[in-house]
């Protein structure tokens, strides 16, 4: 193996108040009323002092001493705009650094859902575009940069992601490496999905859980795990490429500074130039993408299962879910902070925390959670959707019960005025053709 790239996902949430339910608010603005913005901005002040700001400057060290010495230093990053909302806010020098990164013309930087958000399961895909717009947006706003790579929330990929995101113009996509999607065939090549022309990174999650989840594992039969080890093991793994992708907090905040983990970061380049491997974006590698692969399902990078479940496996996420997109027209008919406070409901965070299950994939969940179970975080998180509801509907003096539209026989979008119905029937490629009849129809309806 001579080819890698290595990539951060960098994300934080709005977390809603983990009082929700027991000490309601019953007035002020939704974005302070339903989200904890002292807990939140405590959690940004501390990965950023042990991990944004660190390792930032290490990276950034890394390539000005390979530019130094001849040789290519590359990484690729994907930011959630709720991250770069806080850095914004609580971390300006963050953002500093981040905008450096980008000058050195080394670092890729890649598309996503602004929000994390799990819309990309909805049979409407309406919001999940919008979102990644919003995104892009954000990215060339903050960092003078056009994303040309598509990453979606938390990898999870389908055929659909992949059709639309070649659609929206993005040249590739990246996905988990699982090996029932694979089905045999190894991580470590640039493919194709079969019948279209956009390229998909596979990653690597072996070697990337290594780094991620095991790094610190004392009781781990390769601990200390140090990077010319790291090195070997890619320079010795078989096929095109590499694909190593993890969470950025991995660097000072999954794994304390005390474990060594700085170090390894800033070591890891100079060894893999020692062996040999060269460092890449993945735009870089866009002229590789000739195998092809024919996919099915639905899957991710999280958990065991590596599947969806992770965010909608269990009724209190499903009923969590139903009351987010019970709550999506409404939310974009009112607007201004009501419209940004649904959104951040949508984000994938908010479902994550509802996650009911045993054995390691618990201890993740319940390690990024600020609630004491996924019972107690049920109860907050749907009273607050359910309260937030209920005070847009006042606001709007709506009294009546919903439509439920219905796509590819599952519950869709929902309307609660002949105005919300009129938008969303105006999403449907064939409204144009039909738009009189719709008209003359919705008149009938509400006289």
């Amino acid at each position: 193996m001579d080819k890698a790239i290595i990539g951060f996902e960098v994300h934080q949430p709005f977390r809603i108040r983990n009082d929700a339910y027991w000490n309601p608010r019953f007035k002020g603005n939704p974005l302070e009323k339903f989200f904890d913005i002292t807990l939140n901005k405590e959690v940004f002040d501390r990965v950023k002092k042990k991990c944004y700001v660190p390792a930032t400057n290490i990276i950034l060290n890394s390539i000005e001493k390979g530019e130094y010495e001849g040789r290519d230093t590359k990484y690729f990053f994907s930011l959630s705009g709720t991250f770069l909302e806080q850095a914004e806010r609580w971390g300006k020098e963050v953002l500093d650094l981040f905008k450096i990164l980008a000058s050195t013309k080394k670092v890729e930087f890649l598309a996503q859902t602004y929000y994390h958000s799990v819309t990309s399961l909805w049979e409407d895909k309406t919001e999940w575009r919008e979102q990644i717009k919003d995104q892009i947006q954000a990215i060339k706003d903050y960092l003078g940069y056009s994303p040309k790579i598509f990453e979606n929330t938390e990898l999870l990929t389908n055929p659909t992601i992949i059709d639309e995101a070649e659609k929206m113009g993005f040249s590739g996509i990246m996905a988990e490496g699982k090996e029932s999607i694979l089905r045999g065939s190894s991580p470590n090549y640039v493919y194709k999905k079969k019948g279209r022309k956009i390229a998909m990174f596979f990653r690597n999650y072996q070697l990337s859980d290594d780094l991620a989840f095991r790094f610190s594992m004392r009781s781990w039969n390769q601990f200390p795990l140090t990077a010319d080890k790291y090195a070997s093991w890619i320079k010795d793994s078989p096929g095109q490429m590499i694909n190593i992708f993890v969470d950025y907090e991995t660097f000072g905040e999954h794994h304390w500074p005390e474990s060594g983990i700085l170090d390894f970061l800033r070591w890891l380049p100079e060894e893999l130039n020692k062996r040999g491997v060269r460092m890449f974006t993945p735009s870089d590698l866009i002229s590789d993408a000739y195998y092809e692969i024919d996919v099915n399902g639905t899957w991710s990078w999280a958990d065991v299962n590596k599947d969806e479940t992770s965010w909608l496996g269990n009724v209190m996420q499903w009923a969590y879910d139903e009351a987010v997109r019970r709550t999506e027209m409404i939310s974009k008919e009112l607007g201004g902070e009501y419209l940004k406070a649904w959104k951040y409901f949508t984000t994938s965070d908010n479902y994550y925390y509802l996650f009911v299950g045993g054995g390691g994939p618990a201890e993740v969940h319940s390690y990024f959670s600020s609630y004491s179970t996924p019972v107690d975080a049920f109860i907050n998180e749907f009273y607050a959707i359910n309260s937030f509801l209920d005070e847009e509907l006042n606001k709007l003096n709506i009294r009546n019960d919903p439509f439920f539209f219905v796509k590819n026989g599952k519950r869709s979008v929902v309307a609660w005025n002949k105005k919300q119905f009129y938008d969303i029937l105006k999403r449907d490629e064939g409204f144009k053709d039909n738009e009189k009849y719709l008209k003359e129809w919705l008149d009938n309806e509400e006289n």
